[in-house]
């Protein structure tokens, strides 16, 4: 399975602690190859429904699929802000912000 991650997730990750970065790319590869039950995923729900959260210690990435394998990384961040900045960041992209 491809990834591909939004500038957000892309700038976290440079920013990462080395073994941080380590765990959380880990578990990236893990999950393009297929081992979703190796990894910590869940289904988000509400109005966040149609994407997935992985969850590495207390980092949470937000991700959604797309046709033709490709697993798109759309915001990442610590679990106490991840779900709330991740909406309304989406509330703004559907307004054309």
């Amino acid at each position: 399975m491809r990834i591909s991650a939004s500038e957000q997730v892309q700038l976290w990750l440079r920013g990462l602690p080395p073994s941080s970065k380590t765990r959380v790319r880990r578990a990236l590869k893990v999950l393009a190859a297929g081992g979703g039950k190796a990894v910590d995923t869940k289904p988000l729900r509400r109005e966040l429904e149609g994407f997935h959260r992985l969850r590495v210690g207390d980092y949470r990435i937000v991700y959604h699929l797309e046709p033709g394998q490709h697993l798109r990384l759309d915001y990442a961040d610590i679990r106490d802000v991840v779900y709330d900045v991740f909406r309304t960041l989406r509330a703004l992209r559907e307004e054309g912000f």
